[in-house]
């Protein structure tokens, strides 16, 4: 397995380390749920420097990146952070990812791990002759990734930058300096909680980690790993690669219409992504929760009136609302919020319905 450079420090905090992606990484410290109530309360402080980072630069970055991804890039202001998905012609998912505009023709692209490998050689296969004009170069090992994230990471992050966090708005970056080590700032996430991610200088990673770690003891902050963040993207009903896409779904039957631009101009996929959404897919991405105890996992059968109609994506039991909850794909007609059907569990079929998203929905400050 490859480690991150900030591998001895989930040792040293006794994690608990898996193979994901082929990535030795801290499943949990202090416990899953443990991890999962802190970001939802204080703060929790993940190393997700196992994703993939990709430099896109030069006069052609922008028409390349508008002929690879969904959305649209122009519409991206520098320093700004768009949610994309790049598709192969059928239309199918070969990863969602975020696009970082640092300058007017320089990117950043985020990818999830497992596609590294995939959409590094789908970039420089597509750019085919414009080599002078693009130049696309993976930064993966030169850069690690933190993501600060729960309701005190601006007070906690604050006292260790120079700018007003005030002024950073969701999906917005700057550059700054944490400890004396340069970092990229963004404000994004994957937990549904206020937080950000930082890019940091791989070599110094364990400075920038251990500043906001000791910083971090006075706001309730934890470190936190990959079972927590999975429980807090599926509350919110955030997509995971592998699971809820994969090269055979598409962003129209994901839901994901929204991160789909039709007046960009052609892209790769357009063609199957614009008759989706004129005659309707035949199946569709769809939230549910469970009546009674029970959880749902990824691959668990759907049933409607004993005619299987689908398949559960993601699914577990959420520590905020105590109930199981998922997402699957289910044929067109029971897609409508309400809707009952069931879910095979271990061979009981357990009523469920679908409903909206987000599943959890933080409770608003009093007036």
């Amino acid at each position: 397995m490859k480690h991150t450079s900030l591998y001895e420090a989930h040792v040293a905090r006794k994690a608990k380390i898996v193979d994901f992606a082929g990535w030795a990484m801290p499943l949990q410290y202090s416990g899953v749920l443990d991890e999962y109530h802190a970001v939802r309360a204080t703060a929790g402080l993940f190393d997700v420097s196992h994703m993939g980072r990709l430099h896109v630069e030069g006069p052609g970055a922008v028409p390349f990146l508008q002929r690879v991804t969904t959305n649209d890039v122009q519409r991206i202001e520098p320093m700004g952070a768009q949610y994309s998905m790049i598709c192969n012609p059928e239309g199918g998912v070969k990863d969602d990812i975020f696009v970082y505009r640092l300058g007017a023709e320089e990117f950043l692209l985020c990818v999830n791990a497992s596609n590294l490998d995939k959409i590094r050689g789908w970039l420089f296969q597509q750019q085919g002759d414009e080599q002078e004009e693009l130049r696309i170069e993976d930064q993966s090992e030169e850069l690690a990734q933190l993501a600060l994230q729960g309701p005190v990471s601006k007070s906690l992050l604050q006292a260790h930058v120079q700018s007003s966090l005030d002024e950073l708005k969701p999906r917005r970056c700057l550059r700054e300096t944490v400890g004396g080590v340069e970092c990229l700032i963004t404000r994004t996430g994957y937990t549904g909680e206020p937080g950000y991610e930082l890019y940091v200088p791989a070599k110094q990673v364990r400075l920038v980690w251990d500043r906001l770690m000791q910083a971090g003891q006075d706001f309730g902050l934890k470190p936190a790993g990959l079972g927590a963040r999975d429980l807090l993207r599926l509350d919110m009903g955030y997509l995971l690669y592998g699971n809820d896409l994969t090269e055979t779904t598409t962003p129209i039957e994901a839901n994901a219409k929204w991160v789909v631009s039709f007046d960009k101009g052609a892209f790769i996929g357009e063609p199957v992504l614009k008759r989706q959404v004129r005659e309707g897919p035949s199946r569709r991405l769809v939230a549910f929760e469970l009546l009674e105890k029970a959880v749902p996992r990824h691959d668990m059968p759907l049933f409607a009136q004993d005619k299987p109609i689908g398949t559960v994506t993601s699914g577990n039991l959420s520590p905020v609302l105590q109930k199981g909850i998922g997402m699957g794909y289910v044929e067109s007609a029971y897609t409508e919020t309400g809707t009952a059907f069931d879910v095979e569990i271990r061979g009981k079929r357990v009523p469920a319905r679908v409903v909206g998203l987000p599943f959890y929905k933080k409770p608003r400050p009093p007036a």
